[in-house]
């Protein structure tokens, strides 16, 4: 009984939170550490970075180059020669079949598409940091569970090893609580090690070490109400994958455009300004501005500029099946999102109607077998039904959740309009 007594304390015990030394996790802000720490979020970020940091009029070919040169050259003859040179070199292409524009408009949809890109992938890794805290959610339920069953069961034994020194009951039905409690105190320890490891795989997905303490706080969030009509049309407004198809099939069009450009006279400035000077036995210096118009046009290239025009076109077919199949998969993945948080929220109202009835039938048969009128065995059945009603209940809420986060992904809401 000592025994017994001690390991239930300390399972108590050690169940109980220390707010005053641990932060308290919510789900916003889990969001919100993960936004500012996850690895993958930051990755992402500097990608769109880069690809904002090409998106200019330089990399497009629109502005002109300049550059300067210099240098001195000393020779030893009869007499000392020392000669030093200058130069500033002009360069700017006045037309190129505005091969520029469609380049720097492509650089602009590229910009976008990396911030889309970067959207998405937050957006992959916030779903995960969110499925992450449900599982971390359902973990806990889960190990309160296993201690209030533990609890039950302890007392069970307690009042069986009661009865069997008064002689009213045998060593057999000591024995079967001895066994039920060995179980549960196994379950126990099974509950704590998955919530403990539910709770270094969210630290992980947070952007910090594992082994961070943290109070839980569960979310009990009510579930939103959706139309699927409106989700549709959201779908196609804030969706990034889709988004991203739409801007790679803009891209490849107005690829088709720089293409063609080539087929077309390029005009460039040219010009020059130069210094010399040559010092032998004396001084001798000149410059030099210099300027002129080149026109070129690319008669014949082996037909290689067609064969690009070919492919870009291709390319540009390629993007829009792409994109149409996008919005084929994406319209299958909302619908399929939606039918299942209807089925979720159905299971979780039956699984809610349950638990209400497992936990009067455990109250009654508890009752009942205080007043010796039942078995310990029908106690027992009463006791399993009960928890199994609650982590059923449990599951069945976090699933249903799991489903309203699909929703949102999908819809392009998760970080638009929050949980």
């Amino acid at each position: 009984m000592y025994k017994q007594f001690i390991f239930t304390a300390l399972i108590v015990f050690s169940s109980i939170p220390f707010l005053s030394a641990q932060e308290a996790l919510t789900l916003e802000s889990a969001i919100q550490i993960a936004l500012n720490n996850n690895y993958d979020i930051k990755v992402a970020k500097n990608d769109a970075e880069i690809s904002k940091n090409n998106a200019t009029k330089g990399n497009a070919g629109l502005l002109p180059n300049l550059s300067a040169s210099g240098g001195v050259n000393y020779s030893e003859h009869a007499s000392d020669e020392l000669s030093s040179s200058a130069g500033l070199n002009l360069s700017y292409t006045l037309f190129d079949g505005f091969g520029g524009k469609y380049n720097y408009q492509i650089l602009n949809l590229q910009k976008e598409q990396g911030d889309l890109l970067a959207r998405f992938n937050i957006e992959n890794t916030i779903s995960n940091v969110i499925s992450g805290f449900y599982e971390l959610n359902k973990a806990y339920d889960n190990f309160q569970t296993s201690i209030k069953n533990l609890e039950i069961s302890k007392e069970r034994l307690s009042r069986n090893q009661s009865k069997y020194e008064f002689g009213n009951i045998s060593k057999l039905e000591v024995l079967n609580s001895k066994v039920d409690f060995n179980s549960d105190s196994t379950a126990f320890l099974q509950a704590q090690q998955n919530y403990d490891a539910a709770t270094r795989k969210v630290n992980v997905l947070l952007g910090r070490k594992a082994e961070t303490t943290f109070q839980l706080i569960p979310d009990n969030a009510d579930f939103q109400v959706f139309s699927l009509i409106d989700l549709k049309n959201e779908t196609l407004e804030k969706n990034a994958e889709y988004l991203i198809a739409a801007n790679q099939l803009q891209q490849s069009e107005t690829k088709v455009k720089e293409t063609k450009s080539g087929q077309l006279p390029t005009l460039s400035l040219n010009s020059s300004y130069s210094y010399y000077e040559n010092k032998i036995a004396g001084s001798n210096s000149n410059t030099q501005l210099t300027g002129g118009l080149t026109l070129s046009f690319n008669i014949f290239d082996g037909k290689r500029k067609k064969t690009q025009i070919a492919n870009a076109k291709i390319d540009q077919l390629n993007s829009d099946l792409e994109y149409q199949n996008t919005m084929l998969v994406l319209e299958k993945d909302l619908v399929d999102a939606y039918a299942d948080y209807q089925y979720n929220l159905k299971i979780l109202a039956l699984q809610e109607d349950a638990l209400e009835a497992a936990q009067l039938n455990f109250d009654q048969t508890r009752e009942y077998y205080q007043l010796g009128q039942v078995t310990s065995t029908t106690f027992r059945e009463a006791q399993q039904n009960l928890i199994e009603a609650i982590n059923n209940k449990s599951a069945a809420r976090y699933d249903a959740k799991l489903s309203e986060v699909s929703i949102k992904k999908i819809s392009g809401t998760l970080l638009i309009t929050g949980l």
